[in-house]
């Protein structure tokens, strides 16, 4: 699976939603899974990112954020992530390696959730095709499939693959992203000691500090990113309130 593209061709078919494409720059979410040692950058197709929580509350468009600011963090509203782990990814032990992580794009691939997802899930791509409701496609039919708006990639060791074929900044251990944000700390305070703020500025520290007393992202309920199951492949859902990991099985359809 590493030689796959990072992104399939252009389709202009019914099947058109299963296979999305990513154009622009940006459109960059840099998040880590639950209970997984290391922060990855997943690069997502044009216009499936929604704004992050400030742009949301500054009625800022996902242009604007995610191409043209570059934002990077968290979306206001849940975005649904599938990994699938490349061989590579584990040694003997089935063990995740020590090594810096990279994510690319793959097709729709067929799995599905292990129990029924709730009422406020997104429809299934089948229910979106057929303008079904969430009530439909996820309490009345109780739906497994994943949300139309799923984004399938492939995680492999970044020194594995192709380089040509990297569209996003590879994984960073925690500790070493830790230790570049205190240092970028430590360089503004140096740098602002003694420097006059203009009006401008302060109301732009203002509204930095009330974002930095916004709650981080807190752990949902899902599973134990390092309990691998068969599928190799896990939804990751991701938002600025929560992010969870539920492994996936393989489904018994075709779309």
């Amino acid at each position: 699976m590493s030689g796959l593209p990072p992104y399939s061709t252009y389709r202009t078919d019914p099947k058109q939603m299963q296979y999305p494409q990513q154009l622009s720059h940006g459109n960059i979410l840099t998040f880590t899974p639950p209970g997984f040692k290391q922060t990855l950058n997943v690069k997502f197709p044009d216009c499936r990112l929604a704004v992050c929580e400030r742009c949301k509350k500054n009625y800022k468009t996902r242009d604007m954020c995610r191409v043209r600011n570059s934002h990077t963090s968290e979306p206001w509203t849940t975005a649904y992530i599938a990994f699938t782990l490349d061989d590579n990814c584990t040694d003997d032990d089935g063990k995740y390696v020590d090594k810096p992580f990279a994510v690319r794009m793959i097709q729709w691939q067929p799995y599905c959730v292990k129990a029924p997802f709730d009422s406020k899930t997104p429809v299934c791509s089948a229910c979106k095709k057929t303008n079904r409701t969430r009530s439909f496609c996820r309490e009345r039919h109780k739906h497994r499939q994943l949300p139309w708006c799923t984004v399938y990639v492939l995680l492999s060791p970044a020194d594995t693959i192709d380089p040509s074929t990297k569209v996003a900044p590879e994984g960073i251990p925690i500790e070493s992203s830790s230790s570049v944000k205190t240092e970028v700390k430590d360089e503004e305070k140096t740098e602002n000691v003694d420097l006059v703020v203009p009006e401008e500025e302060k109301s732009t520290k203002e509204t930095d500090e009330k974002d930095a007393q916004i709650p981080k992202v807190s752990r949902g309920d899902g599973d134990d990113i390092n309990d691998i199951a068969e599928s190799r492949t896990f939804l990751a859902k991701v938002s600025c309130k929560e992010s969870s990991i539920h492994w996936l099985e393989m489904a018994d359809f075709d779309m």
